[in-house]
């Protein structure tokens, strides 16, 4: 008999916290919200030499991704326009640009036997390098708020 009696009592007790629960809304978390881009960049490529492919550009916000790491952003352009250009929206900060012109369309940088390129490529501020791509530090410019526009010459 007190074995019932204290169950009766545990449900009794139980009934109001079930009836609280089922009152509370359910409200799902508000979306992660990007962060809000404080600069934008217009590429433009100026002389291109065939209006065929796609033009290839990658940005890089340190030495290290300039190196083998990630682009913050790679982007592929229609080369069919006359004057190609392209508008990222970025955070302020300093970016180095790889791009090269896929002229025949096939997806990568073309190169001959001895493993220079084939077809047309260039670095922000129309960087050099030696055996290899240029240094970072030679191709970094800084991103300043508002519109910047920065022209990349592919060679």
């Amino acid at each position: 008999m007190r074995l019932a009696a204290l169950l009766a009592s545990v449900a009794l007790l139980a009934l109001p916290v079930a009836g609280l629960c089922q009152d509370i809304p359910v409200v799902a978390a508000p979306p992660a919200a990007a962060p809000p881009a404080d600069a934008s960049l217009v590429l433009t490529f100026p002389d291109l030499k065939a209006h065929t492919g796609a033009l290839h550009v990658a940005v890089y916000d340190s030495a290290q991704a300039w190196k083998g790491g990630k682009a913050v952003a790679s982007v592929d352009v229609p080369a069919a326009a006359a004057a190609p250009s392209l508008r990222l929206e970025l955070p302020i900060g300093t970016y180095a640009i790889r791009a090269f012109h896929d002229v025949d369309g096939d997806g990568r940088l073309g190169t001959n036997a001895f493993g220079i390129p084939a077809e047309p490529y260039g670095f922000s501020n129309d960087a050099k390098g030696m055996m290899g791509p240029p240094a970072f530090e030679a191709a970094a410019f800084t991103l300043a708020p508002g519109e910047n526009v920065h022209a990349v010459t592919l060679r």
